[in-house]
């Protein structure tokens, strides 16, 4: 061969290889999606390939579900836009299923081509709400870039380095959100659940989202100067934002969208307004450095050996010691974080009311807790405010002045009359607690007499408000005397209380001639117009009774407040059958044979 031709032939070759490699498809194995409000779509493969780039993708849902992906769908990149072409797996703008086995559907997705070198786009079916929208789509292995956080979101603001002094006020607290990189579609929600001592039965829940602008205001009225949570869920997490929020004041809370999803905490960059030099300061941070250091008890699985309250005394003293001299060792830490640290003491006692309830509920070891750790339960600050309904019933008769016994006092009476039960007006010092507590009786009088209107004979809305929660079980059995009695404890919320009531139903027309009573009990956990609604197609008695007479009989059956729980009684008031859980009506059925006899 001449050597030209060897050249020629090499040259080829190359220019051959040179096409091969440029045609070679551009992989991203599990690339990060910056941001999305469907958790349970991932994206397990992105192929750029010459004629087209592919999204392989997965959902997994609770249950088996359908979806559907628009034909309009697009990607867009660099402000172009690149349309879907086809699919695998799943046919556009049809309805999709999951696997009622393993509750997952894995498809891909085609669009038309991008460029090679892309290293971050979106996929959108539109950006109306309500539409699948992924952003900030990227490969795993690329660091995001960081957008430069304002300054007066990083300034500290002057004069609130000290926790606000605690005060009762009905004024607002003003939470602004504000999201840099916020790209319209995104449809932000952002999840708050905060602590209202006017109903502090409920965990007070509130979704709102972000506007086309990343913007959105929350007013919430907290009474007193109170830590906040705020949340939002996105793809690979949640984005936690703690403000401490105060009764007139305002704060503004900072989100770039454009943070990695894979440290979903990350997307919160600074605060401005009240209180922003604590929370700018590493706030969540220093806390969570401050507990590390606490030495948490190693509870037993046994409480046996604690046979006295000195026991408790005791472990609680060496416990708050040891973690005493742990927080003066941490000298940069503020005086401030200290002190809400050390009142965090609530948790320890919460796992002894849980764990040994003989000892804690005595007045030996309340005397105890007054006379050497009254922080525990009157500090200024307390971490979750939800533990106060927990022990204000142990507190709730002491003569204590302050705002903080008041608190106590308020908590556990609020905690009565949203479950229907009017004892007499607790001792209240502080004179916007008492006209709070004055308005919210007459309100929630009001409302309860305007309930009761048309109900059935059968339904007995808080009709037991006189009766003691230990004797909630003996009235009925009384009222009923001489019938046999099922008693089911339900909430309208319960699925298996739901199909237990339709399968039961047969079984009562079956036995409609028998001296037998239903008596089908629930509580405030279940909303009133949802049971007002239900009951209607529930043969039987219907009691709506306050959560401490539900939980009373819980403790008789020792349900631990699971539902549903049944029992069955004979004419003589002799328990005859008790079940936790619906499984089938067979059992029900034979307990009640069983009691006619």
């Amino acid at each position: 061969m001449k050597p030209w031709n060897k050249t020629i032939m090499l040259l080829m070759f190359l220019l051959l290889s040179l096409g091969a490699w440029a045609q070679k498809t551009v992989v991203w194995d599990q690339p990060i999606i910056g941001y999305t409000k469907y958790n349970y779509f991932s994206i397990q493969k992105v192929e750029l390939a010459k004629d087209r780039t592919s999204l392989y993708m997965s959902i997994t849902f609770p249950s088996e579900a359908w979806f559907r992906f628009s034909p309009d769908s697009y990607i867009e990149a660099d402000g172009k836009r690149y349309a879907i072409t086809g699919s695998d797996s799943i046919e556009l703008g049809k309805e999709a299923y999951t696997s009622p086995q393993t509750m997952k559907k894995e498809f891909v997705l085609h669009f038309q081509p991008m460029p090679q070198k892309t290293k971050v786009f979106d996929m959108l079916e539109s950006t109306q709400k309500n539409d699948f929208t992924f952003f900030y789509i990227h490969p795993n292995d690329y660091k995001m870039p960081k957008t430069a956080v304002p300054a007066d979101f990083r300034a500290d603001s002057p004069g609130d380095d000290a926790l606000p002094e605690t005060v009762f006020s009905e004024e607002p607290a003003v939470v602004h959100f504000k999201a840099m990189n916020y790209k319209k579609g995104m449809d932000a929600e952002i999840q708050t659940l905060y602590f209202d001592i006017t109903n502090p039965n409920s965990y007070n829940e509130y979704y709102f989202n972000l506007d086309d602008e990343g913007c959105a205001d929350f007013r919430c009225k907290v009474y007193y100067p109170t830590i906040v949570q705020f949340s939002m869920p996105s793809a690979e997490g949640i984005s936690f934002a703690k403000a401490m929020v105060t009764p007139g004041k305002e704060v503004t809370i900072l989100f770039d969208m454009l943070r990695d999803d894979k440290y979903p905490q990350s997307k919160v960059v600074g605060y401005k307004g009240y209180m922003a030099k604590l929370m700018n300061g590493g706030f969540e941070k220093q806390i969570r450095r401050c507990m590390r250091n606490r030495p948490y008890p190693s509870f037993p699985n046994s409480y046996e050996q604690y046979k006295t309250v000195d026991d408790l005394a005791t472990l609680h003293d060496s416990l708050m010691l040891a973690f005493d001299k742990s927080i003066v060792k941490l000298q940069e830490i503020p005086e401030v974080l200290k002190r809400i640290c050390q009142d965090w003491e609530l948790q320890f006692f919460s796992a002894l009311a849980e764990e040994c309830p003989s000892l804690f509920n005595t007045q030996e070891f309340r005397d105890y807790v007054y006379r050497t750790r009254p922080r525990c339960f009157y500090g200024d600050y307390l971490k979750n405010d939800f533990g106060l309904k927990v022990f204000a019933p142990l507190f709730v008769n002491t003569k204590e002045q302050g705002l903080a016994p008041d608190r106590i006092r308020f908590i556990h009476s609020m905690s009565e009359l949203n479950s229907g039960v009017f004892n007499p007006k607790p001792q209240l010092y502080d004179p916007l607690l008492s006209r709070l507590y004055d308005q919210k009786r007459q309100e929630l009088s009001v409302k309860i007499s305007q309930q009761k209107e048309g109900l059935a004979t059968n339904v007995h809305y808080l009709e037991l408000a006189d009766v003691a929660p230990e004797n909630t079980l003996q009235f009925l059995l009384d009222r009923y005397k001489g019938n046999v009695v099922m008693i089911d404890l339900w909430a309208t919320w319960c699925g298996p209380c739901q199909l237990g009531h339709r399968e039961m139903a047969p079984v009562k027309e079956e036995l409609k001639d028998k001296n037998i009573v239903y008596l089908n009990l629930t509580s405030s956990t279940s909303p009133f117009e949802d049971w007002k609604r239900m009951v209607k197609d529930i043969p039987g008695e219907h009691y709506y009774v306050s959560n401490a007479q539900f939980d009373a009989l819980h403790d008789l059956y020792k349900s631990e407040g699971g539902v549903p729980a049944y029992a069955i009684y004979n004419p003589k008031g002799e328990l005859v059958l008790q079940q936790l859980g619906f499984s089938s009506v067979e059992p029900l059925k034979a307990g009640l044979l069983k009691a006619l006899e």
